[in-house]
């Protein structure tokens, strides 16, 4: 039912506007603000983490802040649909150009920061082939009618669920990158087994972070580098995207060490990321392991 109504919201707003779906998205995240003390005592928890030394009205603030930063997406999005450019400049693209021209295809460390809509539509205009590994909350969140724009632009989607054996889309995405092609898949959260987590350290905490993308880059060869978008003004976003680099262990005895240490430079880059714009990683269930052992205990 809510695919449904995302979907025919998605569908009015394409004819009358996106203010439509902003206006639409605007009032239920201030219902989840106001009514859904699970979502919000999350977020909450996270910017106590965040900014420690600041207090609770100011977390209640950045909890407002970052639910509608969050509605402002979806009318992002229409805009995106719609043919309209949402991308002021793309810091790095030529680390894919120069990656695409050798062949060699690549691992794309993306997050729940921006929109990866945007992400994908940068790959669109350079005319590379990406293969984007969603969950399936993500995917849920994109209308049918916009998962088909973007897979006829060439933007290949591949689904994970928690039923999956592998992480990463398997044969699939390993086929995908010695084709030459890019593949994307998200670097802070984890959608599919839980046993794929390695723990870095972030915000001061030891967190699980999927190990996920660092182990594709390992097997396949490919080199590694992390893309971030955020939302400028107006709309508008910018995508700013690392220099590549590579996941290779001396030994099989070294594998672990070196994933964990790959999965730490990515997590040091997020923090950077998430201080510089707190109210666009959009994670709304505890993330740090004391929110989320008390989350289970309510």
């Amino acid at each position: 039912m809510k695919s449904f109504v995302v979907s025919l919201v998605n569908r009015v707003s394409l004819s009358v506007g996106a203010w439509f779906i902003g206006f639409f998205a605007w009032w239920v995240s201030t219902g989840y603000f106001l009514f859904k003390p699970s979502r919000r005592r999350a977020s909450v928890e996270l910017y106590r983490i965040v900014f420690p030394e600041r207090s609770l009205p100011y977390h209640l603030y950045c909890t407002w802040r970052q639910f509608h930063s969050f509605a402002s997406t979806y009318s992002d999005r229409v805009r995106l649909y719609a043919g309209n450019n949402a991308i002021t400049s793309t810091k790095g693209r030529e680390h894919l150009i120069e990656l695409a021209e050798k062949g060699t295809g690549g691992v794309i460390v993306m997050s729940h920061m921006g929109s990866y809509e945007v992400a994908a539509t940068a790959f669109q205009d350079l005319g590379f082939r990406l293969l984007l590994l969603l969950g399936e909350r993500e995917a849920k969140q994109v209308a049918a009618n916009q998962r088909e724009t973007m897979m006829a632009k060439g933007v290949h989607i591949h689904v994970s669920s928690e039923r999956d054996d592998s992480p990463f889309g398997g044969l699939e995405a390993l086929k995908f990158i010695r084709e030459g092609g890019f593949v994307s898949v998200a670097g802070d959260l984890v959608w599919t087994d839980q046993r794929t987590r390695t723990v870095v350290r972030f915000f001061g905490q030891d967190v699980g972070f999927t190990s996920a993308p660092h182990l594709l880059a390992m097997v396949s060869g490919a080199p590694l580098l992390t893309m971030f978008t955020y939302r400028a003004e107006k709309g508008m976003h910018q995508v700013e995207i690392s220099a590549p680099r590579t996941v290779k262990a001396p030994s099989r005895a070294e594998r672990d060490r070196t994933i964990q240490a790959s999965a730490q430079a990515y997590a040091e880059a997020l923090e950077g990321m998430v201080r510089s714009h707190p109210f666009q990683w959009y994670v709304f269930e505890p993330f740090f392991p004391r929110d989320m052992e008390e989350g289970l205990n309510r």
